[in-house]
């Protein structure tokens, strides 16, 4: 894909994630300081991990189906938030391909290969403990993201995943909003 092509990509996937559970704040654009295997391989973690933006998607994209009869509010939100996911799984796999990485679904524990697979979505079976997942799962994706902007010394990468952890507290308040709506005491 040629530069023009990937930039109208870019700015036509912004336009779709122009949505009220999104800041309005712009992404940069992906880039590295040089190919790094072993960044390559920490992003691997948040793009598909068990708590992983693949996850979310799926997790998020789930809680959406069970929700929307129901509750339309919760389901439109969760809709909302797993297409946001999306555009970060996004900007992960440009970023990891960049690393010299192909982004599989995949990560690398104790030297083995492990794809990513649906046991890492947490299904439930009430509306409150799936909220509480749902808030659980952002705070984990925004301490691990935290702890690969502290490993990585890469300043393009670590301002994409600050803007992704902006994302994600963003998201953080909106779980925690909804839960407290429907699940007094949920934090």
């Amino acid at each position: 894909m040629s530069d023009d092509q990937k930039q109208q990509s870019i700015t036509t996937t912004e336009e779709h994630i122009n949505r009220w559970c999104a800041l309005p704040n712009p992404y940069p654009e992906p880039r590295v300081v040089r190919p790094n295997h072993f960044y390559a391989m920490l992003l691997l973690e948040d793009y598909a991990g068990v708590v992983s933006e693949m996850t979310a998607i799926n997790q998020y994209l789930y809680h959406y189906l069970t929700f929307e009869d129901k509750y339309q509010d919760i389901a439109q939100l969760e809709e909302c938030i797993s297409i946001i996911e999306m555009y970060h799984l996004e900007l992960l796999a440009e970023t990891i391909k960049l690393l010299g990485v192909n982004p599989e679904y995949r990560t690398l524990t104790n030297n083995q290969v492990v794809y990513w697979n649906a046991s890492y979505v947490y299904y439930g079976q009430s509306i409150c403990d799936r909220l509480a997942a749902d808030i659980a799962a952002e705070k984990t994706a925004i301490q691990t993201y935290r702890l690969h902007q502290q490993l990585i010394d890469d300043p393009y990468i670590k301002e994409l995943l600050e803007r992704i952890i902006m994302d994600e507290q963003h998201h953080l308040q909106l779980f925690i909003s909804y839960g407290q709506k429907y699940c007094p005491g949920i934090k």
